[in-house]
């Protein structure tokens, strides 16, 4: 199939933003991993993960270009596209979604902190009189808990001193 120049072009450049989505989400995948520190089979899926997005991400690209014709100039245009975003935008790109997340962190840690304020208040204000309950009540704990021994005490004197008693000489 014979392309015009303009058509080709099109291809080209088509493939060159194929390229520098690619970069984006491979920065996307290295701020993924910086966050949450995957173990190695959770590296694996991820990875896996990765490759099939990028199967898509190219397929669509150029299925939507020409068709799905396999040319020099789309692969290219593939590293061209990915190539350009790293040396231009990738740390941009990087410093600024790492900004993002970070405030969204602050966010959710704040809103927690709002959530939760109502609980560390009860357990505070709640915090003096049960301290002072535990206080008062732990006399009469370990008094009865000698009480609650004692007969199990008497049983074993009695059991010694009837032992003796009988033994025989």
């Amino acid at each position: 199939m014979m392309y015009s120049i303009s058509q080709e072009a099109y291809i080209l450049l088509a493939t060159i933003y194929g390229g520098i989505l690619i970069g984006f989400i491979y920065d996307l995948y290295r701020i993924f991993r910086g966050v949450f520190k995957p173990s190695k089979k959770a590296t694996v899926i991820q990875d896996l993960l990765f490759w099939t997005m990028i199967f898509f991400v190219s397929f669509y690209v150029l299925i939507f270009s020409n068709q799905g014709a396999l040319r020099f100039y789309n692969f290219l245009g593939f590293v061209i596209g990915a190539v350009g975003y790293q040396l231009l935008l990738s740390n941009l790109v990087l410093r600024a979604l790492v900004f993002i997340i970070r405030k969204l962190q602050h966010f959710f840690k704040d809103l927690y902190q709002i959530a939760v304020y109502p609980f560390r208040l009860g357990k505070f204000m709640l915090a003096g009189p049960v301290t002072y309950c535990k206080n008062k009540g732990k006399p009469v704990y370990y008094k009865t808990k000698k009480l609650s021994r004692l007969p199990g005490r008497i049983k074993k004197g009695i059991t010694k001193s009837v032992g003796t008693y009988f033994k025989k000489k």
